[in-house]
C-alpha cells in the first residue's frame, strides 16, 4: 500500500497517517481557499454568490440539482467525486478519495480525530472547523426550499447522526448489483442500497437536501462508485466502458421536470442531459436535443463572472478511478 498511488481504498485499512492527512484536507477546503469575484453574501438570490468556501460549494452543488433515481444518478456523482478529489489534492496530492464499506460497521472511523461522533452532535473536528455553526443568525436552512435561509455562504446550524449497530448492506447485495445485466438495473440496485447506507448514518445524512453537510457522504459516495466500476470491470463486458454503449437503454434518455417542484415532483435527469452546474449555466447548456429541466440554478465558478463551464453530459463519465477491487489496483 503506497501513499499517492491514486488508488482509493477501503478507509479502513489506510493507515491513521492518512485518515488525518485526508481529515485535514476536508477541513482546508473550508479555511483555506474561496472561490474569487466581486459578488457576496448580499447577492443572493438574483447573482450567483461569490465568496462560498470550497467545502460550502458542496452542498450548493447538490441541493441545487436533485440528481437521484434516475438515469444520471451515478454518472453525475461519480463527476462529483471525482472534482472533490481533485480540490482535496490541491491540498495534499498524494491523497485519494478513499470509500466505506458499506457491508461492514463504519464506527470505527467516528473518532474526534477523524470523522467526528456516530451519535447526536458530529462534534470534533468538524464543529471548531466551522463546517457548521449552532446558534449562527445567519444560517442554511435544513430545507432547501426555505427561501429566507438558503444563502450557501452561511453555515448550517449542524451535523448529526444516528449511526445503527452492524452494517446496512448485505455482501449478497453488493454481489447482485455487480452482477447485474444491464445499466438500469443495476442502477436502480444500486441506489436502493446506497438508500439505506444513508439512512443508516443517519441524522444529516438521511436526507437527500443536506446530506453532502457531512464529510462521510464523500465516503458512502466513493463507495457507490466503486461498485459501479466493479459492474463496469466485469471481464466479460468490454462494452461498459464504451460511452455509447454502457447506458444500455437508457442511453438516450432526456432530462424533464422542475427544480423549484422538486419536494413534489420527480427531477429525471438524463443521460443526454449536461452535467449541471459544470457544464452550464443553467439553461444555457440544455436543449430540445438534451431535455429541459426548469429552474436549474446557476453556480459560479461555473457561471458569470468565471465562466468556467465545459459542456459534458454522461457520456464523458465513463472510465472509472481505481479501486483496490478493481482489475490491477492492488
Amino acid at each position: 500500500m503506497v501513499l499517492g498511488d491514486r488508488i482509493r481504498r477501503n478507509i479502513i485499512t489506510v493507515s491513521k497517517e492518512e485518515q488525518t492527512r485526508l481529515k485535514n484536507a476536508f477541513v482546508a477546503l473550508h479555511t483555506s481557499f474561496h472561490y474569487p469575484g466581486p459578488f457576496r453574501r448580499s447577492d443572493f438570490p438574483n447573482k450567483p454568490v461569490a465568496g462560498v468556501s470550497y467545502w460550502f460549494k458542496q452542498d450548493e452543488i447538490h441541493a441545487n440539482t436533485h440528481v437521484h433515481e434516475c438515469p444520471a444518478f451515478l454518472p453525475w456523482h461519480r463527476e462529483l467525486i471525482n472534482r472533490l478529489e481533485a480540490l482535496l489534492r490541491e491540498f495534499d496530492p498524494q491523497l485519494s478519495l478513499h470509500y466505506w464499506d458499506w457491508t461492514t460497521s463504519p464506527n470505527p472511523l467516528f473518532t474526534s480525530d477523524f470523522m467526528g461522533s456516530a451519535s447526536g452532535d458530529a462534534g470534533e473536528p468538524w464543529l471548531s472547523a466551522g463546517f457548521y455553526v449552532p446558534g449562527a443568525t445567519n444560517f442554511r436552512s435544513d430545507s432547501s426550499f426555505d427561501s429566507a435561509h438558503n444563502n450557501p455562504f452561511d453555515p448550517p446550524l449542524s451535523i448529526n447522526r444516528d449511526v445503527s449497530d452492524g452494517a446496512p448492506v448485505t455482501p449478497e447485495k453488493d454481489a447482485a448489483v455487480i452482477n447485474a445485466t444491464d445499466f438500469p438495473s443495476m442502477r436502480v440496485l444500486l441506489e436502493g442500497s446506497h438508500g439505506m447506507a444513508h439512512g443508516f448514518i443517519g441524522g444529516t445524512l438521511s436526507d437527500p437536501h443536506t446530506s453532502f453537510r457531512d464529510p462521510f457522504v464523500f465516503l458512502l459516495h466513493s463507495n457507490v462508485d466503486r461498485l459501479f466500476a466493479m459492474w463496469q470491470l466485469q471481464p466479460s463486458h468490454p462494452e461498459r466502458l464504451n460511452p455509447n454503449l454502457v447506458y444500455g437503454s437508457e442511453t438516450n434518455s432526456k432530462g424533464s421536470g422542475d427544480v423549484a417542484n422538486a419536494e413534489v415532483e420527480d427531477i429525471n435527469w438524463g443521460i443526454l442531459s449536461p452535467l449541471e452546474p459544470w457544464a452550464g449555466p443553467g439553461l444555457d447548456a440544455q436543449t430540445s436535443e438534451t431535455g429541459i429541466i426548469a429552474n436549474v440554478r446557476t453556480t459560479r465558478p461555473w457561471a458569470s463572472p468565471e465562466n468556467m463551464q465545459k459542456f459534458k453530459d454522461s457520456r464523458a463519465v465513463v472510465i472509472p478511478a481505481r479501486y483496490d477491487t478493481t482489475s490491477g489496483a492492488t
